[in-house]
């Protein structure tokens, strides 16, 4: 049977979840960010409008391209996904891939150009390597090799580093609470924010949080993790959830309790109930560079790393991305991967 290109709409979202759940059972790249509950928390944040693909085949959803769209005074671009790391790119059955990664890639680029878009750009999905199947549809594209690192759940083993940390946790009493009422959101919240500001991080907004701590959400989505000393939060992780990754979303810890390794202990009991719920993988996401302190984190914990790809198209002169210039893009386009800033 032949294949059918549309647009999805909230309408579309059984179909779509269900397609999701199946397509996990085959593949690590289906990750939390690919449900409707985050697109709907991104349009909520006003990063911008949801305009996603779909191929369906049978009248069965059977392909899929999480895209969205921004506008702003300097023109419009496209992403696929905004909001960091290897989260996005076509999702679809082994089988099927060939068709249908040409169908919906082709479409997005016909819509940025119709828009006469600065650009599009494609993020290609967790652990997956097809990055044939971009270029055979992008032409004169520029591409951005990165990495992720991840753990394989099923393999992975604690280092004796490691083991030592967690005891030094258990040693100084901290508690783990699951429990995100109001005022403990708010001391989990206030935490990360000194985090952000201590190591000149993006912050993510307050309505992030609330939205992705919500109780509808927890534990089928999503999970917050607190470490309480003397009823204090000292250290918070917040996790996403698909059928098979758990991805970690927001770790953060003060630095006066980090001594006492509070976000060790939270990391280890995220995986542990990760593998009880039967997840085959942790996605750490990626790191600015391998000489980063946060990949140095990462890698005590044995985790491995996976390239990555973001392929983008602009639809105008370099030079006039050149004359608008970095931190107007960054402005204008916050969350998107408009253009690699070191090539401007």
């Amino acid at each position: 049977m032949s294949l059918q290109l549309s647009t999805l709409s909230p309408g579309d979202d059984a179909d779509l979840s269900t397609f999701l759940n199946a397509l996990a059972k085959e593949s690590p790249s289906v990750l939390a960010y690919h449900y409707p509950f985050y697109r709907d928390m991104l349009e909520g944040l006003g990063v911008g409008q949801p305009n996603y693909l779909g191929v369906r085949r049978s009248g069965r959803l059977c392909g899929y391209l999480p895209v969205f769209v921004k506008q702003s005074n300097l023109g419009t671009a496209f992403c696929s996904l905004p909001y960091f790391g290897p989260n996005a790119g076509v999702l679809c059955s082994h089988e099927d891939r060939v068709e249908v990664h040409e169908l919906l890639l082709k479409e997005l680029l016909r819509l940025a150009e119709e828009s006469h878009a600065l650009s599009c750009s494609v993020y290609t999905p967790f652990l997956s390597k097809d990055f044939a199947l971009y270029e055979s549809s992008f032409e004169a594209f520029t591409v951005v090799d990165k990495f992720t690192q991840y753990l394989d759940l099923s393999t992975a083993k604690w280092s004796p580093e490691i083991r030592n940390r967690l005891r030094r946790a258990q040693r100084a009493s901290i508690s783990v609470t699951c429990e995100a009422d109001g005022a403990r959101l708010k001391e989990f919240y206030d935490v990360y924010q000194k985090n952000c500001a201590e190591y000149d991080i993006p912050v993510k907004p307050w309505m992030c949080i609330e939205f992705l701590a919500d109780q509808r959400l927890r534990g089928r989505y999503s999970q917050i993790y607190m470490a309480i000393l003397e009823d204090k939060v000292i250290a918070g992780l917040l996790v996403l959830f698909s059928p098979t990754t758990v991805s970690y979303y927001i770790p953060c810890s003060l630095p006066e309790y980090r001594g006492y390794q509070p976000l060790t202990l939270l990391i280890d009991r995220a995986a542990e109930e990760a593998r009880a719920r039967g997840l085959a993988y942790w996605n750490w996401e990626s790191a600015p560079s391998r000489e980063s302190g946060v990949y140095t984190f990462k890698k005590r914990w044995g985790a491995r790393e996976e390239p990555y790809r973001i392929y983008v198209k602009t639809f105008q002169s370099k030079d006039t991305l050149r004359e608008i210039g970095r931190a107007r893009i960054a402005q204008e386009f916050p969350y998107f991967f408009v253009w690699p800033f070191d090539r401007l």
